[in-house]
């Protein structure tokens, strides 16, 4: 049954308070491992290995074009490069690799009525090779029937293991003919001015060089974001084909129209395969970015997704797992709303608990939502890759997958946080927490004066090795440079080849004030709060561990009783009189007084008999009471406390 009230701060102090907690944690720990398998489910290795390998094939491996010559797309540096890049490596990797399966080499294959597809592809893949007289009859006897039965698998199979979804296309990005400013002293050596990409001056509509353009829309692709800028558009589309020659064919071809020229502003060669061994799809896009002042700056994008979502998956026990999750997230909604229903909406979102506890539950439901928008979009592209051979975009999957798994791993984050809250009973994360709660004002009033430097920095360092240092390149990374170089990740000898002069005594200055004086003094604010928390904290008598103890010593004692039942029933005239063997005694813990099992150490110590060996009696009995003493005001001042809060918060509610 979900409770009606919810324990905004844990406490540890009555035997009523520890049990509470320990449901309600037990409860917790159900729901973090169930949230952990489940984020995990997302990803598995094989993911990155399928990206590696991909990514060393067509962006890392070189080859040898010539005695010396060796093409590879990392080393891209001018549009020629480019071209010579798809004609001798890229076509050659992509075709090298498949497996031809002509049509008339293979059996006809017999589907049963209403087979899978994917029984139909592992029949046509498990049919044997026919004998050639066998084949041209099969051919020639019912071509229509073969076709309807069976796709070609010519020039789509990549690396044995890999379909592609439709064939690659080459997709190109423009801006328009005298989109900037020329100066006249410079008209007769350049006519025509092209800037850089935006929006406003890209070229869309028409053909170039033969080439249609089509919109974002009509290609079904996601926006475009490179080392440069961002691209939210379509681009002038060359579709190509699973045939190797055709392919060197229209790439020459494009070539020689010199379809790549000034104006050109991004190339984007794409294309996905799907592996069925591990039901993943996979999305390759290579760039080759053109800046306005020429070369090419090449880049790879990789992305893989799952094909089933947790209402499609074929592991039963991720699926157990996944109705089991979503019962403890009713659980949890209902919990919540009962706690907001009883404060309000307005006390409840002031806690920082309640929000964090909100914010769980929302990732929890928009997971729902993406894997039921998930099933219901890959069944439609599988239906269009099916009926169709030309290319299937995988961008709009791939992007919202990606905010998919970021959202999942929050959400795994959130989870573990969230496990502060039952620890409560360590004195040093008391502390730990009371110090972040005393000294936050004087760390944001800190931190407004270390932005200030820190910022004042990384412009500097942008402007004086902005082009002539890469880890100055953007205000961005200039940045980021400044935390690393806090971390002491920095490489000095690039600084002073930018700036001979400025170099070194920006380097200086910057570690000196900020690593020395400003980073000191960060600590020092949390340093001296903490040693005043440390000395002003008392930390409660914890009733945790003796209500453990206690729990654990019944249940050993029962054990024990039940164990000297079943011996006694089997040797019963080994004890006359069974009832008094049954409550006697039988060790050292056993003679302490009934009255006194569920006192504290002190309790029971004052009220115990004074031991025989003890030679001043009167002393043992006046530190026992003075103990008992200190132990009752300590836990006195720490429930007055707790009922001080407590009055406090529903005075707030009322």
């Amino acid at each position: 049954l979900v409770k009606n009230t919810k324990m905004s701060k844990i406490m540890y102090t009555t035997d009523e308070e520890v049990r509470d907690a320990l449901t309600e944690f037990a409860v917790f720990i159900v729901f973090l491992v169930l949230t952990s398998l489940v984020t995990l489910s997302i990803r598995h290795a094989y993911m990155f290995y399928f990206n590696d390998t991909i990514k060393k094939l067509f962006t890392t491996r070189d080859l040898v074009v010539a005695p010396s010559v060796t093409i590879s797309f990392e080393k891209l540096l001018t549009v020629p490069d480019w071209w010579d890049y798809l004609i001798y490596n890229f076509i050659v990797t992509l075709h090298g690799d498949m497996v031809d399966i002509p049509d008339e080499t293979w059996k006809f294959v017999d589907y049963s009525p209403g087979e899978t597809a994917k029984n139909r592809a592992r029949k046509r893949r498990q049919a044997e090779p026919e004998e050639e007289g066998e084949a041209t009859t099969s051919t020639t006897a019912a071509p229509d029937e073969m076709g309807q039965n069976f796709t070609s698998l010519e020039g789509r199979i990549f690396l044995h293991e890999n379909l592609m979804l439709g064939a690659p296309r080459l997709r190109q990005i423009r801006v328009r003919k005298d989109s900037c400013y020329v100066n006249d002293a410079f008209i007769r050596y350049f006519n025509t001015c092209y800037a850089d990409y935006a929006s406003g001056v890209e070229e869309v509509g028409g053909k170039h060089g033969g080439v249609p353009y089509k919109t974002r829309q009509e290609l079904d692709a996601m926006p475009i974001w490179t080392l440069l800028t961002f691209y939210n558009t379509g681009g002038y589309t060359v579709d190509l084909t699973y045939n190797k020659e055709k392919n060197l064919d229209k790439i020459k071809e494009l070539k020689e129209k010199h379809w790549l020229d000034r104006g050109s502003r991004l190339c984007v060669l794409e294309f996905n395969l799907y592996n069925e061994n591990t039901d993943t799809f996979q999305s390759i896009k290579l760039l080759a970015e053109i800046p306005p002042t020429g070369g090419v700056l090449p880049q790879a994008q990789l992305q893989t997704v799952k094909q089933f979502s947790f209402l499609t998956d074929r592991s039963l026990f991720m699926t157990v797992i996944y109705i089991f999750w979503y019962i403890m997230v009713v659980y949890y909604t209902i919990y919540e709303f009962k706690e907001m229903r009883k404060s309000g909406c307005a006390a409840y979102f002031k806690s920082l608990l309640n929000l964090l506890d909100a914010l769980i539950l929302l990732f929890c439901y928009l997971a729902l939502g993406y894997n039921v928008w998930h099933t219901i979009k890959v069944n439609d592209m599988l239906k269009k890759a099916k009926d169709s051979d030309s290319y299937q975009s995988l961008d709009v999957l791939c992007f919202w997958n990606i905010m998919y798994v970021d959202m999942m791993a929050i959400l795994a984050f959130l989870v573990w946080i969230k496990i502060f809250k039952f620890i409560s009973f360590n004195k040093t994360l008391v502390q730990f927490t009371t110090t972040l709660k005393r000294c936050s004002k004087d760390l944001a009033g800190f931190s407004l004066m270390f932005g200030i430097v820190f910022l004042a920095y990384a412009q500097l360092g942008l402007l004086l090795f902005g082009t002539k240092h890469p880890d100055f390149r953007n205000f961005l990374t200039s940045i980021l440079t400044m935390i690393r170089m806090i971390l002491g990740d920095f490489q000095y000898n690039l600084i002073e080849q930018a700036n001979r002069v400025l170099g070194p005594i920006y380097f200086l200055t910057y570690i000196l004030l900020v690593f020395f004086i400003l980073l000191n003094m960060f600590l020092a604010i949390i340093m001296e709060t903490y040693n005043s928390v440390k000395s002003e904290i008392t930390q409660g008598r914890s009733q945790l561990g003796a209500y453990i103890y206690k729990k654990l010593k019944t249940a050993f004692q029962y054990i024990k009783r039940c164990g000297r039942k079943n011996r006694r029933q089997q040797v019963p005239e080994q004890h006359e009189d069974p009832e008094n063997f049954e409550t006697a005694p039988t060790s050292a813990n056993d003679t302490i007084k009934p009255e006194l099992r569920n006192m504290s150490e002190s309790e029971a110590r004052y009220f115990q008999d004074v031991p025989p060996d003890i030679e001043d009696k009167d002393s043992y009995r006046l530190n026992n009471r003075v103990a008992l003493l200190e132990e009752i005001l300590e836990q006195l001042i720490t429930n007055m406390d707790a009922i001080l809060k407590r009055v406090e918060k529903e005075s707030k509610k009322t």
